[in-house]
């Protein structure tokens, strides 16, 4: 079989199992993997967005709009959005917003001195590589 050639009857045997809240087993054929939660969800995201493009281009433009009222949005509803949203959903936004200076600017400018610095630390620190889009659409329906 030549590279990128697909068999006629693809019978591989494909199966997930649960190992913990972290970890799972991935089989395929018979070999078998164990992955993390977050390498799972990017295996999800990737096939989502091979399988089903439209799907993956309706949740960036509900992204986008997101991110445009929360622009427009008034100081009092962006602090308590602030106040109620976990900590790691509150590091998506503000991920999300870096190339937004007015967004940026409107979401650091509602924090303390203190939030700011720890949010710019863990910034750095909990998401290195960037952050998927898939976790901004998680944080929106939180």
């Amino acid at each position: 079989m030549k590279l990128g050639e697909v068999p006629e009857k693809s019978g591989m045997k494909i199966d997930v199992d649960w190992i913990d809240d972290e970890t799972y087993q991935l089989f395929l054929d018979d070999q078998n993997f164990f992955v993390s939660i977050t390498d799972l969800e990017r295996l999800h995201h990737r096939l989502s967005a091979l399988l089903r493009p439209e799907t993956v281009q309706e949740k960036r433009s509900r992204q986008v709009a997101f991110l445009s009222q929360l622009k427009g949005a008034e100081d009092a509803g962006i602090q308590a959005l602030l106040r109620s949203a976990i900590h790691d959903d509150i590091l998506v936004l503000l991920h999300s917003s870096e190339n937004d200076k007015a967004l940026k600017e409107k979401l650091y400018g509602n924090m303390g001195e203190k939030s700011v610095r720890m949010y710019t630390e863990d910034l750095l620190f909990k998401f290195p590589e960037g952050v998927p889009d898939y976790l901004l659409d998680e944080a929106m329906t939180r």
